[in-house]
């Protein structure tokens, strides 16, 4: 049993209690078991439990579409400061639930009422962890809100139903991304539910709005699953890391901040570092990046350097604008028990004042590692 489930299991008594200690509540509870979610939480997790959960201590916990607030309760029971985030008009009791058992429990749980279908700010600057448990679908605007949350936390759990057929039983075609826009109350009498992805459409908006999918599995009806039918019901439960402003990174230096789609300007020289299991792990280094016109017109080609633990990798000449992807392999040292750093460096640079009152090296889209 991992560390979730035995938490989960200290914590029903005192919900339990909680609740009974009301007789007649003016409001029905919410009538789903939001705890039942934990083995699938474990499963996601796996391996990196810990870790992640030393990230959620550390920086917080996000818990969107809260119901009453048991995940919020339960990680809060490990040592996690969480938000809860609900909408009263949507939520089941009008988020009297949570306010309860808050009082109930003597929890310390920041609780937000919150409209993520309008452009909302995310409470707080940034999480360890985003709870988004079954909402997604209820979304009018998932990829706004999905991109919203990638630049505000550094992992995701997030569960939400997916089709494998239309509703008439034609099959999706499998390497198609497509979503299917429901009717008003064509999915359990309920106007509060929008789109239905297939896998590809799902993994897509991922990787538009700035996450990398670590994990994923679905459970339910995996063969014939569709958007409307009570029977043909599957969820997807997926781990999710931002690479939002190349979050998954620890920017050492030469980094301004991130700008629209998570893109990053450098200065003439910057760095990263890894995590020293990152030296066992990874082999080859993919970087995408984008020369504006203006910044080869000015300087004409460029020449980028880069040594990965004090070895140096093959360079590159940039003569053209537009957008380049540079394939390293490294060979960085898996005995190491400190962080790698890769540092780079341009040949030349526009000096503060020639374009922007900032050095500008290149734009950075993305750097992954495998």
């Amino acid at each position: 049993m991992n560390h979730l489930s035995i938490a989960a299991e200290r914590l029903r008594p005192g919900l339990a209690a909680a609740k009974d200690e009301l007789d007649a509540p003016d409001f029905e509870w919410y009538p789903y078991d939001s705890l039942s979610n934990v083995h699938h939480i474990g499963q996601l997790l796996g391996s990196e439990e810990e870790s992640i959960l030393e990230t959620a201590r550390e920086k917080g916990v996000l818990d969107i579409g809260c119901g009453d607030g048991e995940m919020s309760f339960l990680f809060e029971s490990m040592g996690c400061k969480v938000a809860a985030v609900d909408n009263p008009r949507t939520n089941h009791n009008g988020m009297r639930g949570v306010r309860t058992l808050k009082r109930g429990l003597n929890s310390s749980v920041d609780i937000h009422e919150l409209d993520i279908d309008a452009q909302f700010a995310v409470p707080g600057e940034r999480y360890g962890l985003t709870l988004f448990l079954g909402t997604l679908y209820h979304l009018k605007n998932p990829f706004y809100v999905m991109e919203a949350l990638a630049r505000s936390s550094d992992y995701c759990v997030l569960s939400t139903r997916v089709a494998r057929q239309l509703p008439d039983g034609s099959r999706l075609p499998a390497d198609m991304s497509i979503a299917y826009l429901l009717d008003t109350y064509e999915l359990n009498e309920d106007d509060s539910n929008y789109w239905i992805f297939s896998e590809t459409a799902l993994r897509r908006l991922f990787i538009r709005t700035g996450w990398k999918c670590r994990k994923y599995f679905t459970l339910g009806d995996t063969l014939q699953s569709d958007p409307v039918s009570l029977h043909h019901d599957e969820r997807a439960f997926v781990l999710l890391r931002s690479h939002y402003g190349l979050a998954h990174l620890r920017l050492i230096s030469g980094w301004y901040d991130a700008e629209f789609a998570g893109w990053r300007w450098t200065k003439q020289e910057f760095s990263i570092g890894l995590p020293a299991d990152g030296a066992r792990r990874y082999r080859r280094m993919t970087m995408r990046l984008f020369l504006p016109p203006v910044l080869i017109d000015r300087l004409g080609t460029l020449e980028l350097r880069a040594t990965a633990d004090g070895q140096e990798l093959e360079p590159a000449l940039l003569h053209d604008p537009g957008a380049h992807t540079l394939e390293r392999r490294l060979t960085l040292d898996a005995r190491r028990k400190t962080e790698s750093v890769i540092h780079f460096s341009l040949d030349k640079s526009l000096r503060a004042g020639d374009l922007d009152k900032r050095e500008l090296g290149m734009i950075v889209s993305s750097i992954e590692f495998e």
